[in-house]
């Protein structure tokens, strides 16, 4: 078989190619940030985590969970998929059920106690939190409010 030349600016052409399409390939999902406040009966949550998780009852069957650490307030979800295109910061569209926790090793390492919050926000199936992910939510639409 003969060997064919092939011209440098050819060949610089396919390699741009080759990682051109390689980066499209894993884009994800799309995601948007989701940020907001949690409260319980008016005071602001300062331990645990806040999960959304997929609310297939909506519509929404994706295989994530999104989590975010609670610090004086507020939160700031970042999306955990089965593959690194399906993880990163924001929240693909759709419905998710609100739901709290908090690791019991972080309460017995930093003693802390853990906020009294009604026990239904504590259990994925049973919370009566469920927040739709738009892509133009309004100011304030992603605030959790629990109770005690």
């Amino acid at each position: 078989m003969a060997a064919r030349k092939v011209r440098r600016g050819w060949l610089a052409l396919a390699i741009l190619g080759a990682f051109a399409s390689t980066s499209l390939v894993g884009c994800g999902v799309k995601r948007v940030p989701v940020a907001g406040t949690v409260t319980a009966d008016g005071q602001p949550i300062n331990v645990g985590q806040l999960v959304f998780t997929p609310d297939p009852s909506k519509g929404n069957t994706a295989r994530i969970v999104c989590v975010s650490r609670i610090k004086d307030g507020h939160y700031d979800l970042e999306t955990n998929g089965v593959t690194p295109s399906d993880s990163g910061r924001g929240v693909p569209l759709g419905w998710y059920k609100v739901s709290f926790r908090i690791l019991e090793e972080s309460t017995k390492k930093h003693q802390i106690t853990p906020p009294n919050i009604n026990g239904k926000f504590w259990d994925p199936d049973k919370t009566p939190l469920s927040i739709e992910v738009k892509d133009d939510a309004a100011p304030g639409a992603y605030d959790i409010k629990m109770t005690k």
